[in-house]
């Protein structure tokens, strides 16, 4: 179910496609057959209600997937950081440990996130220190770890 939540527009668009194929199918069978076209309505209306509920789903499940305040930070200042850029290439790849999300339940909280970010040029692993700052999570601190050799992020101009 997650990887359907990562593209849910492919997912749509091969299970809306896979659909009409066998509706093509099923209908060309009872017209063969000589089934009424009052049936080959209801076929065609149970199909479309199915693809509907499939199409809900996969987006309730995409919408529930989607980044949230923690990881939205963390993801979009090292994917603008310079350094990041320089040492792991683009495009970046961060990847926050899901139990991050749970921390955001505090007001005016600060928290540590350790994050792996990957890239053409390799995997590095980033520590960042967020706070809270009204209903938005700021990058106070940042470092990074590459090939062994620690470099600071934070104070740094994004692109």
């Amino acid at each position: 179910m997650e990887r359907i939540a990562q593209n849910p527009g492919r997912t749509i668009t091969l299970v809306g496609a896979s659909m009409m194929g066998v509706f093509f199918i099923v209908a060309f069978i009872f017209r063969r057959v000589g089934v009424s076209q009052d049936t080959l309505t209801i076929v065609a209306g149970t199909f479309a209600y199915g693809f509907l509920a499939f199409a809900l789903v996969v987006g309730v499940l995409a919408w529930r997937r989607r980044p949230g305040g923690i990881e939205q930070a963390v993801s979009t200042y090292l994917s603008r950081n310079r350094t990041m850029v320089d040492l792991l290439g683009e495009p970046l790849v961060v990847a926050v440990p899901t139990e991050m999300a749970e921390s955001e339940q505090a007001e005016g909280a600060q928290v540590n996130v350790a994050a792996v970010v990957s890239g053409p040029r390799g995997t590095a692993d980033a520590d960042l220190v967020l706070a809270r700052l009204g209903r938005r999570w700021e990058v106070l601190d940042a470092t990074v770890e590459h090939q062994g050799e620690r470099h600071l992020l934070s104070g740094e101009p994004l692109k």
